[in-house]
């Protein structure tokens, strides 16, 4: 019987316990703070709704970061090298920046069948699974389940992908100087934000660059559902990884059903 697993010396930082931790904590605590925006009521008042959105944009952009960058990440990995490492590799990669744009991203997986995203996932082919002593059932529902775990990426992907960074960039200026502003400049309830701010001494003026977030229950439960999907996404293919690789004893946890029972019906 063919050996498939990955080296594993037990330490609490090589690549399987990075892998558990995703599975069992991180995912999970991503999904679980989405959960929580979407559980509070929405017959609020407008502020109120407006640091709802705020929030859900905040984990929306969070979650949709850490799926390209496990995308980089599985992509360079070679297990049993510390310098390509799941812990470096996690540690080094920036989305965004040279080499892991969003755009890279979605041309990578747009280029992608079910057997190149499991070549990419370091799932084996459906004959080392028959080697290793994995029944017919269990290959053949791997091997057709390829195609909808890229399909999911994919989505998330290019949800990402699709403001050019300028969502980013408002990020950014929210994170890091809490700047957000309630308005009805555009005859609507939104957030303003800006996307860059420069200073122009000739004119002695600031020129900014602005972007806008709706505030609606709409669009609420359009990030959060974007944000807890694509844990979900993530979890689900990293979990496969964990068992294949790992020989992991695994079972679905209820809120990745519910998860996958919600927005992919």
């Amino acid at each position: 019987m063919k050996n498939i697993s990955y080296p594993d010396s037990g330490s609490r930082f090589e690549d399987a316990s990075i892998l558990r931790n995703a599975v069992y904590f991180s995912t999970a605590e991503r999904a679980y703070s989405t959960e929580l925006i979407l559980q509070q009521p929405l017959n609020v008042n407008q502020l109120i709704l407006s640091f709802l959105v705020v929030r859900a944009f905040e984990e929306f952009m969070t979650s949709t970061e850490d799926l390209i960058g496990w995308l980089f990440t599985l992509q360079e990995w070679q297990p049993g090298h510390a310098e390509f490492s799941l812990l470096i590799l996690l540690n080094k990669i920036q989305v965004g920046k040279s080499g892991y744009e969003e755009k890279r991203a979605v041309s990578l997986l747009s280029e992608l069948d079910g057997e190149g995203f499991r070549e990419l996932c370091h799932i084996p082919k459906d004959e080392e699974l028959i080697d290793s002593g994995m029944s017919k059932e269990q290959v053949d529902k791997i091997r057709l389940s390829m195609p909808s775990k890229l399909e999911g990426w994919l989505k998330i992907a290019k949800i990402r992908a699709e403001q050019n960074r300028g969502w980013v960039r408002i990020f950014n200026k929210f994170k890091h100087h809490m700047l957000a502003f309630p308005t009805k400049e555009r005859g609507k309830n939104e957030v303003w934000l800006p996307t860059s701010i420069k200073l122009d001494k000739v004119n002695n003026r600031v020129l900014m660059g602005q972007g806008w977030l709706e505030v609606s229950a709409n669009e609420l439960r359009k990030l959060a559902g974007d944000a807890i999907s694509a844990q979900a996404v993530l979890h689900d293919t990293l979990a496969l990884i964990l068992v294949i690789r790992y020989s992991e004893k695994y079972v679905v946890p209820k809120w990745v059903s519910r998860i996958y029972q919600t927005y992919y019906p």
